[in-house]
């Protein structure tokens, strides 16, 4: 326009030839380059001044569009945060330890990885509020949309803090997200992504922009594909990608990290005043060794005397600490387990509680277990053989020895007939069920023991002499998916004296006895096998045998058997399998000393306290759950009223508590931190922190009482290493992805106010206006008075007016055309510049 403007006004006026104007044009033609010279700055000031004024208005500074410059435009800004609990890590020690927070060098406060995501957040919001045009805000942390995604019908609204909500000048929208924390859960960013490309299709804006904020460790990395899956739909949908590196002022992998990755009793009768073994598993994260760590360990008890959950403690129950635990060293990128007893003399729930010294995760340095403590424990065993009951004498003497020496087993020896018509509702008195040569089975026998094993009873059977094999196989035999392992093929006469018989070897799943398994085959050396049933072989297999002259392999009917000792041919001796709730434990040799010299070995004594550690667990309550679990608790109608209070961990007194009412005709309340998400319920922040869930029940008889809950981390997060920016480009490739470090927003096309880049092109718009103006009055012809009061030419100033004598004589006339000349005054245009081109010439000829 300039261009055209300029043009137009040089050849507005229509050329006239006449003799005078032949002395104007060679004046003209002389100054001609100084003309043109002058004319062509002058056009280039004005070019440049509508080039700055038009990148003024269309907001070039950051990259917007050119539709921002006619009306303003809509921006849709999306924040995936990652709060998985590894953004809990400690960025600035400096800070922590002087109890406040810190700065890196790009400004951004914060102790830790998710301070520093919120303040990203907040720097971002501030950002947007002080610019002009029309900004909306979603952001969604990654825990809430892994447990969103989880359910049916997921919706980014549901999991979202803020769901495209336009941002107000000031800001306040994220004032309840600066106020949260970094989960407990272990989580990756696939599921909000996600759900934030699905809001991002179904959002109207001219601009789409996601930023992923999170630590950017390697185990989200661990499979790229899935990831870049995720976000080329997001590219798909025209919005761009921003990642945010919350830890990137540290060195990657050098970080010391030590977690508590297990803790929990090893499988026992689990009675009060008899020990109960506790295993801790510590994992090393960091590629150095870690020597002379020390766990503090310590019992919270919470017998009859804890009647009421205080909200005004971290736990209401006893604390009693334990010794310290030292472990001298674990190698980097290795885990130890540490075993250590506790005794409690108190029957109900407990609560054993490890904790590591501070380190860069403090949250996996802390976990808790449970042990249900009951009082001792009838088991019932029943001897069918003809020896005098030698085999009920040789169970029933070792879990009860008597002395001073309990096991937390009360053995009750019942006759053979007992099992004719036996009812599961006998048998459920009963923690564990021995048959020892137990001649034959009935169906009303068969069931109720089938119904007791799956209710989570224990049954072990000792198969000798008197055993009707078909009976068995038809009755509980592998086959009929019943209580035995495999179908058994009569007895085996191995024959030879002790020390020509096969000897007893571990199996398989032999870790599971314990002491056993850590001594080796080795303690078997004076146990012989003399007689033996064996796993039955089906007839294609004897027929294979025969053809090759090799032992068939026999295969285990249960797909669950795991072998816990054997012959040195592989043939299973002792079994563990499920059934139900509960387990069974088949031993195919007899008690008795014409089958094995083995009730007379040490070996027996624990193979039998260990098994029946296993028939006690099978129906043991678990003894922890996962934060972001269902937590359950049942009111059965005959023993509690339907209404609790749940009190969830915290870390500093008082606890939130949580009323909660049964539903009608369920013993169950349960509370899902799913539906907690959805209602919009308070408490989920509570509920998903680990430590110690309290329960209190209220009983028909009006007295309460507490019921402690251990809830733990998901392992996983503790590794600290990281991926490098570097590393994520190249696995995302071909997708657009830039990264952006924590507080800038200067390359993300994000508007702030009064940019430095923008001062510079008013100041510079500025400037060439002054220009222009300049050159435009250097360019145009100016009439000054002379001292007389006569107007004159640049030419003319300085000298005296020419008195009318001095004037020229008219020529004389003669033919010729009249012309008519009309005169105008031009300014900022080449017009005023021949005009006082020609006053020049006119001058200098009347002179």
């Amino acid at each position: 326009m300039p261009l055209l403007v300029h043009l137009i006004n040089l050849l507005r006026h229509r050329r006239t030839k006449w003799a005078a104007m032949e002395f104007l044009l060679a004046s003209y033609r002389k100054q001609r380059r100084w003309i043109v010279l002058r004319q062509l700055l002058l056009l280039l000031s004005r070019l440049a001044v509508a080039a700055l004024l038009i990148a003024l208005l269309a907001g070039l500074v950051g990259g917007r569009e050119w539709i921002g410059a006619l009306g303003g435009q809509t921006s849709h800004h999306v924040i995936i945060l990652d709060d998985s609990y590894s953004m809990q890590q400690i960025v600035s020690r400096r800070g922590a330890e002087e109890g406040g927070v810190d700065a890196d060098a790009t400004g951004v406060v914060g102790n830790t990885a998710y301070d520093r995501a919120l303040a990203s957040v907040s720097g971002l919001v501030k950002r947007l509020a002080a610019d002009g045009d029309n900004h909306t805000l979603t952001v969604m942390r990654a825990s809430r949309a892994a447990m969103v995604s989880a359910g049916e019908n997921a919706s980014a609204d549901v999991a979202a803090d803020l769901s495209a909500q336009t941002i107000s000048p000031d800001g306040r929208q994220v004032d309840r997200l600066m106020a949260t924390r970094a989960s407990s859960l272990r989580t990756d960013l696939v599921p909000a992504i996600d759900l934030a490309s699905d809001l991002i299709a179904a959002t109207t804006a001219d601009t789409q922009t996601l930023y992923v904020v999170s630590d950017f460790s390697q185990r989200d990395w661990a499979a790229p594909r899935r990831m870049a899956e995720a976000l080329e739909s997001v590219d798909q949908a025209g919005a761009k990608i921003r990642m945010i590196d919350c830890v990137e002022n540290r060195t990657g992998n050098t970080t010391r990290n030590l977690a508590i990755t297990d803790l929990s009793p090893t499988p026992d009768v689990w009675v009060a005043g008899v020990p109960v073994v506790v295993n801790v598993t510590v994992k090393n994260y960091s590629p150095r060794e870690a020597t002379n760590v020390a766990l503090s360990a310590s019992v919270i008890t919470y017998g009859d005397q804890v009647k009421t959950a205080d909200p005004t403690v971290t736990v209401s129950g006893e604390i009693q600490n334990l010794p310290v635990i030292l472990i001298d060293s674990i190698p980097g990128g290795q885990q130890l387990t540490k075993s250590f007893q506790i005794f409690v003399n108190q029957v109900g729930t407990h609560v054993v509680k490890v904790d590591l010294p501070a380190d860069a995760l403090e949250i996996d340095n802390s976990r808790v277990c449970t042990i249900p403590l009951v009082d001792a424990q009838r088991v019932l065993v029943i001897d069918g053989g003809d020896s005098d009951e030698i085999g009920a004498y040789h169970v029933a003497s070792v879990l009860d020895p008597g002395s001073q020496v309990r096991i937390g087993a009360i053995p009750e020896v019942q006759p053979v007939t007992m099992l004719r018509d036996v009812t599961t509702e006998q048998l459920s008195r009963y923690r564990a069920v021995y048959l020892i040569d137990v001649p034959e089975l009935s169906k009303r026998a068969v069931d109720a023991l089938k119904q007791y094993v799956s209710d989570g009873g224990g049954l072990a059977w000792f198969l000798g002499d008197d055993v009707d094999a078909d009976n068995y196989n038809n009755m509980v035999g592998g086959k009929a998916g019943g209580l035995l392992p495999f179908d058994i093929a009569p007895t085996l006469d191995l024959g030879g004296e002790a020390g020509e018989s096969p000897k007893l070897v571990l199996g398989k799943n032999a870790d599971l006895l314990g002491p056993i398994a850590s001594a080796g085959n080795g303690i078997f050396g004076l146990v012989s096998i003399r007689r033996q049933w064996v796993p039955a072989v089906s007839p294609a297999e004897e027929l294979r045998e025969e053809l090759t002259g090799d032992e068939a392999e026999v295969e285990l009917t249960q797909s669950n058997v795991q072998t816990l000792l054997a012959r040195a041919d592989e043939t299973p001796v002792a079994t563990l399998h499920g059934m139900g709730q509960g387990r069974v434990v088949t031993v195919t040799t007899g008690l008795d000393g014409n089958w094995n010299n083995w009730p007379g070995d040490p070996t027996f004594v624990v193979f039998l306290l260990q098994s029946n550690a296993m028939l006690f667990s099978g129906s043991a309550p678990p003894t922890s759950r996962v934060v972001d679990s269902v937590a359950e608790i049942d009111v059965p109608s005959e023993s509690y009223l339907p209404t609790v209070v749940l009190l969830p961990p915290a870390n500093e007194p008082p606890r939130l508590e949580i009323e909660l009412e049964a539903e009608s005709s369920e013993s169950t309340i349960k509370v899902s931190p799913r539906e907690l998400i959805v209602a919009d319920q308070a408490g989920l922040d509570e509920l998903l922190m680990p430590g110690t869930i309290e329960w209190q029940r209220t009983g028909t008889d009006g007295q309460t009482s507490v019921m402690p809950v251990a809830s733990v981390l998901n392992v996983g997060e503790s590794d600290l290493a990281r991926v490098t920016s570097a590393e994520v480009i190249r696995d995302l490739l071909p997708l657009d992805v830039e990264f952006l470090s924590p507080g800038d927003w200067g390359g993300s096309g994000v508007g702030g106010g009064m940019s430095t880049f923008l001062l510079i092109l008013l100041i510079l718009l500025v400037l060439m206006l002054a220009i222009e103006q300049a050159l435009a009055a250097w360019a145009s012809y100016h009439v000054r008075p002379t001292s007389d009061g006569a107007i004159g030419s640049r030419r003319n100033r300085g000298r005296r007016t020419s008195s009318a004598s001095e004037l020229p004589r008219p020529a004389p006339r003669g033919r010729s055309r009249k012309r008519t000349v009309g005169t105008s005054t031009h300014s900022g245009n080449g017009s005023g510049d021949a005009a006082s081109s020609a006053n020049s010439s006119t001058a200098g000829a009347s002179r």
